[in-house]
């Protein structure tokens, strides 16, 4: 190769980055685009249950599950484990599945719990008093050393599961008597 062929190739090579970045297009500053995207998912009580889980912000995030028949397969389909039983899911099998902790699909969104794991063969029983307006589950292990997270995604998961506005009294009963009492406050 000749050496005025090689300085013609390295003064072509150095003026590419020059006729590329005097291309006319100005240099902008980042733009802001608003916040994460979010979707609308309809909660039917007689089919789904509502979880609450800890955000990586530390607020809470609902998550549903389905435990009855899905209409999106001809009604023919039912999710593992759910039961046949017409209207919403009981109480108790609601705070199991929160016990249950996150699904995989749900720690990759980065959702956790600050619960404890249910153990094998874990119980909890759910008594409502007259008129409906409180309901006090009582928990398989003690509430005290809860943090207030652990607590609100009882609550609110208890809330949701008695009533559709999550409108009700909540009080939690653990292995160490402790007791705690609230609302949820949530509009999921």
């Amino acid at each position: 190769m000749s050496r005025t062929r090689v300085a013609s190739l390295a003064v072509a090579a150095a003026s590419v980055p020059l006729l590329l970045g005097g291309c006319g297009i100005q240099e902008t500053d980042p733009v802001e685009a608003g916040g994460p995207a979010t979707v609308e998912a309809f909660y039917n009580r007689d089919d789904d249950m509502m979880l609450f889980f800890r955000t990586p912000e530390g607020g809470l995030n609902p998550v549903l599950r389905t435990v009855g028949s899905s209409a999106g397969f001809g009604g023919d389909y039912v999710e593992p484990g759910s039961d046949t039983t017409p209207g919403p899911p009981p109480t108790e099998k609601t705070v199991l599945a929160l016990l249950a902790g996150p699904r995989q699909e749900d720690r990759a969104a980065g959702l956790t719990t600050a619960l404890p794991p249910a153990r094998p063969g874990t119980t909890v029983t759910v008594e409502t008093a007259p008129g409906g307006g409180t309901v006090t589950t009582n928990l398989p292990f003690p509430l005290n050393g809860l943090n207030a997270t652990a607590l609100r995604q009882l609550t609110c998961t208890i809330a949701y599961s008695r009533a559709s506005d999550g409108k009700v009294v909540v009080r939690l009963r653990g292995q160490d008597g402790a007791s705690s009492s609230d609302t949820c406050g949530l509009a999921p």
